[in-house]
Formats: structure tokens, C-alpha cells, sequence
């Protein structure tokens, strides 16, 4: 019984040896420094009266705990006076704590004479820093720092990083006139060079269409036989008329090819102009997207920066360490880098729109349109649309046109043309009477006799090529088909994602970031739960964002049937050939 009580009376004095130098430590930089208590001789006749509690305002808030040295024993009720501070007012408890039976009864314990004198060793430690003063590398010296250069108090030469701002790139864009959508598809329309080509490819047919039909010339030239005439001193001299006439309407098959390329080329036209638009209408949504991601990722850096600014001040009070300083900013960093990012997309969205619309140096402008407002429609409508509708299939369909003319062509060809001469000349021959023979006149007409060659290798030709086209039709529906569905698919997909974040997600975010705001002007919250309240509402803005702009490309794919690359070379049918039927060419297929 005496060995318990001895052990409890060295616990109580280590305790309040250890108590009595915590309280002469210095506090974290931007308190107050408290004065160094009165040592106290004889502790048990002079008794501490217990002070009263200090108000809210006036309480300093408390400094993190030591695990090995502030620790509260187990069973001990925190309304207990500590041990080391006598008083008499106040009875003593009449049961023993636990772990002060435990120490009594483990006193040849190994493992708690180590604790014993480890608490000893801290109290010795502590009790020598009663009435030193810190100097200009501890944590006092802090406070003539910046904070937001403060990163760690204890060793200031290891700052990192030197907390450059981010870049402001659209600064003066804001103060420009907004730009439409109208605006940059009627631009696209009168610059884009790819629809000025598609149109010159329609006007080359139908001029060669006119070329083809032209009839061959005439021939008008001189004839002359027996011009020195021998010993009658005659012979014959004129002019004479050769025409080709070409029979079975053959120049007007030719002309129909060449008109049915017309049409081919102008289906190509509308190909090119749905792709043009599409490109415009998808890149100006990506910029009006990447605009509104801008102003999102700025609310994103203000609120990062707001909590470097939190966990520094909350640093001197020692509520944080140097690690959360440094990981809030790191945050910092990133969104500022996010912020660049952000800028720097729109700047790369809006050339690429400015390109689509044919212009080269368009400067920057804020961009205006319902970027919330995606058309609402039944996708697989716009599907069965695109097959049967589609500019590409109906070009595909006016080949096939094109390939049986041809075929009617070839098969016409194979009749041969009429070829007449005819012409008058003066006989200087001499008749029975003496008398010169004087001007006759003559004239010849043939055909070609087609014995051997019936063009037969081009009706076949174009029996082949007429096949072709027929499945490059089929072709042509199924890559209609298997472009248009799944933008359906991701229509539908990017369509619930939005409603989702419109009607479920950002709700939830507003009224969880009103509520936080609530507690925090209540005094019943602190700020971080604010800014991390803040950061998700954004964050989710951010996803909205994305899934309407998807939504947008979807519908404008599905509306422009899957066209896309507009700036790519139009498709062309026939050939570029300026040597059709040339005047001084021969042959029925000059």
C-alpha cells in the first residue's frame, strides 16, 4: 500500500511539472506572448483558487496536441482539476483512476518504467525552455513575413516556388462586339473556298456539256486534178464542201453525260455546304463551350486562391502545418494552369471556327448564343432522315444516272456517221467540138461499215461501271447509317448526362453551398467546408458545360447527316479536261 501511494505522488508531480512548463512555451506566431507564470515554493500551502473560464471571444483558440506529451489519461474527467494544482475547494475524487492502479500495480513492469522515464525526460526538456526567448529563426520570426510567401515558419530558407499570378489573355476580348452563329455561317457561305470550288465544278460541266454538243465543222477546200493537162492542156480546178453528220442523236446522249455530271457535281455542292455548316456550328458551340469554361476556371482560381489565403491565416494560429500550405499551393498552381488552359483553348476554338468561315486573321470576339438550349428532337427520325435525304446518297444515286447514260451512249456510239462532199470545178478538157468541157460540178457520201469494231469493250465497260454505281448507292447508305447512329447514341447519351446535372446535380450543389454558407454565418462551421462547398458547384458547372456542348455536336452532326471536314478538297465528277471536241480535232469522240 505505501509503494502504490509513493508511485501516485511521483505521477501528480511529473504531471504538474510537465503542466507548468507547457504553459511558459511560446505561442504560434500572431498571439499574444503570455507572461511567465510565478514560481511557487511551497505549492501545497499556497493553493491556486480556480480562475473563471474565459469568455468565446476572449478564449485564444487551442493549439494541436501532442500525442506523446498532452495526452489525457484515460478514466480522467475533463472537469477534473489537473494534477500538480492543488485544491482544497474542490474534494478529491474517491475513485483512483484505472491507470493510476495499473502503474501502481506495474511498477517492475519494463515497459512502463520506459514510459515513466520518457515523461520525465519531456518534463526535464520543457522546464529547461521556461525563460529562453525565440529568436529571429523560430517561429516568431515568421511573423514579419509575408503570408503568402509563409510556407514553413521553422525553416524559411527552404521556400519553394515564387506565386506568379496567372496570365490574363482575354482581357481586352470581353470589350468586343459578341458574334453569332448567323454571323459565321453567312461568312463561311460567301469565303469558304471549298464551296466556291464545288460551284466551279458544276459550271465546268455544263460548259463542257455545251462543248460536247457542238456538230463537227465543215471542210472547204480546193481540188484540182490534171492541172498541167498533158497533151490536151485541160484538167480540172474547184472547191469543194465536206460536212460530217453525226446520226442517232449521238451529240445529244453526249450532252446528257455531261449534264447528268452537272448533277452529280451539284449534289456535291450540298455535300460540301452540309460540311462546311456542320464545321462551323460544332466549332462555334466548342468555343461558346470553351468561353463559358473560361469564366468557370476563373471562379475555380478565386476559389483555390481563397483557401491559400484560409490555410496561411489559419497557419498562425497553428492550426495548420507547412505540409496543408504547401498542398494548398499546389492547388493554387493547378488552377491557375487549369485558368491558362482554359484561355488558351478558346483562342484555339475560335481560329479553327475563324477557319471554317474562310477568314484567316479574324480577330477575337465574345461569342453569344443558348448554349443551354440544345434542340430537342427523336434522333433515330434524324437517322432514317440521313439515309433516305442525305446530299451524299442523292449523289451517289445521280452517279448511277450518270452511268446508264453512259451506257445508253456507248451503245448509240457504235453507229457510224455520215460523211458528204461535195463540190464544183472547171474541166479544161476538150470535147468533140473544141470546146472546153467548162464547170461540173461532184459530190460523194459514206458511212464507216462498223464490221469489226461495235464498241463492244465500252458497252461492257460501262455494264460494269453501272453495277458499281448501283452498290456504291447501297455503300453510301450504310456509311450514312453507321455515321449518323451512334451520334444518335451520344445525342441521347449527352441529353440525360445534362438533364441529370440540370435537374438533379447542380440543384443538390447550390443548396448544399447555401447551407454551408448558413453555418459558417452562424459560427457553426468553418470556412474550408465553404470553399470546397464552392468548388463542387463549380466543378459540376464545369461538367454541365461539357455535356451540353456534346448535346450541341450530337444534334448538329445528326441535323448536317454525319458530314464533317470542311476545309477538305469537294468531291468532283467527270474530268477536268479542257480538249473536249476540240475544232481541229477527228473522230465522233473528240
Amino acid at each position: 500500500m505505501k509503494k502504490t501511494i509513493l508511485v501516485i505522488g511521483l505521477a501528480l508531480s511529473a504531471a504538474g511539472c510537465s503542466l507548468t512548463a507547457q504553459q511558459s512555451m511560446p505561442d504560434m506566431p500572431g498571439m499574444p506572448k503570455p507572461k511567465a507564470p510565478q514560481q511557487q515554493t511551497k505549492p501545497a500551502a499556497k493553493p491556486v483558487k480556480p480562475k473563471a473560464a474565459p469568455t468565446q471571444e476572449a478564449q485564444p483558440k487551442p493549439q494541436k496536441a501532442n500525442p506523446q506529451k498532452q495526452q489525457t489519461m484515460p478514466g480522467m474527467d475533463i472537469n477534473m482539476p489537473m494534477p500538480g494544482m492543488p485544491n482544497k475547494n474542490v474534494a478529491s475524487p474517491e475513485t483512483m483512476p484505472e491507470d493510476l492502479k495499473s502503474m501502481g500495480r506495474d511498477r517492475g513492469n519494463k515497459k512502463a518504467q520506459e514510459a515513466a522515464a520518457s515523461v520525465e525526460d519531456a518534463t526535464r526538456q520543457q522546464a529547461g525552455q521556461k525563460n529562453k526567448i525565440p529568436g529571429e529563426a523560430s517561429d516568431q520570426g515568421s511573423i514579419k513575413v509575408p503570408i503568402q510567401e509563409l510556407q514553413e515558419p521553422e525553416a524559411l530558407e527552404l521556400r519553394t516556388g515564387t506565386d506568379m499570378p496567372a496570365p490574363e489573355l482575354l482581357g481586352d476580348v470581353v470589350k468586343r462586339e459578341p458574334m453569332t452563329l448567323e454571323q459565321f455561317l453567312a461568312l463561311a457561305d460567301k469565303a469558304n473556298p471549298t464551296l466556291a470550288q464545288a460551284q466551279r465544278n458544276v459550271d465546268r460541266s455544263a460548259q463542257q456539256a455545251r462543248q460536247v454538243s457542238l456538230p463537227p465543222d465543215p471542210i472547204v477546200g480546193y481540188n484540182g486534178d490534171h492541172i498541167r493537162g498533158g497533151q490536151y492542156h485541160g484538167g480540172e480546178q474547184g472547191a469543194f464542201f465536206m460536212q460530217e453528220f453525226v446520226l442517232g442523236h449521238k451529240l445529244a446522249l453526249r450532252r446528257d453525260v455531261y449534264r447528268a455530271e452537272g448533277q452529280s457535281n451539284q449534289y456535291a455542292l450540298e455535300v460540301q455546304r452540309a460540311r462546311v455548316h456542320n464545321d462551323v456550328a460544332r466549332a462555334f458551340f466548342d468555343t461558346l463551350a470553351a468561353q463559358q469554361s473560361v469564366v468557370i476556371h476563373d471562379r475555380l482560381l478565386k476559389v483555390a486562391l481563397d483557401a491559400d489565403t484560409n490555410t496561411h491565416e489559419l497557419s498562425r494560429i497553428g492550426q495548420e502545418d507547412a505540409a496543408a500550405i504547401l498542398t494548398a499551393e499546389i492547388t493554387a498552381e493547378q488552377a491557375r494552369v487549369e485558368f491558362l488552359k482554359a484561355q488558351r483553348m478558346f483562342i484555339a476554338h475560335f481560329a479553327q471556327l475563324a477557319t471554317f468561315a474562310g477568314q484567316h486573321s479574324l480577330e477575337l470576339h465574345p461569342l453569344t448564343g443558348a448554349l443551354v438550349e440544345p434542340p430537342q428532337f427523336d434522333p433515330e427520325e434524324y437517322v432514317k432522315r440521313g439515309v433516305d435525304e442525305s446530299p451524299l446518297v442523292k449523289r451517289a444515286q445521280a452517279d448511277e444516272v450518270l452511268r446508264e447514260v453512259r451506257l445508253k451512249d456507248a451503245r448509240r456510239e457504235r453507229m457510224p456517221n455520215l460523211n458528204v462532199t461535195a463540190g464544183e470545178w472547171y474541166s479544161g478538157e476538150e470535147v468533140n467540138s473544141g470546146k472546153k468541157a467548162g464547170w461540173e460540178s461532184f459530190v460523194q457520201a459514206g458511212v464507216q461499215l462498223p464490221l469489226w469494231n461495235h464498241n463492244q469493250g465500252n458497252i461492257e465497260a460501262s455494264k460494269i461501271l453501272l453495277d458499281r454505281a448501283h452498290h456504291d448507292v447501297q455503300r453510301t447508305k450504310l456509311w450514312t447509317h453507321n455515321q449518323t447512329e451512334p451520334l444518335a447514341q451520344e445525342y441521347e447519351t449527352a441529353r440525360f448526362t445534362a438533364e441529370r446535372y440540370r435537374t438533379e446535380m447542380l440543384p443538390r450543389a447550390r443548396r448544399v453551398y447555401e447551407l454551408q454558407v448558413i453555418k459558417y454565418q452562424q459560427m457553426a462551421l468553418e470556412y474550408p467546408p465553404v470553399l470546397a462547398a464552392q468548388r463542387l458547384l463549380f466543378t459540376l458547372q464545369l461538367g454541365y458545360t461539357e455535356a451540353l456542348n456534346q448535346e450541341w455536336r450530337a444534334a448538329i452532326a445528326l441535323q448536317n447527316y454525319a458530314l464533317m471536314n470542311g476545309l477538305d478538297e469537294p468531291v468532283s465528277t467527270g474530268s477536268d479536261s479542257t480538249t473536249i471536241n476540240l475544232p481541229t480535232a477527228q473522230g465522233p469522240n473528240q
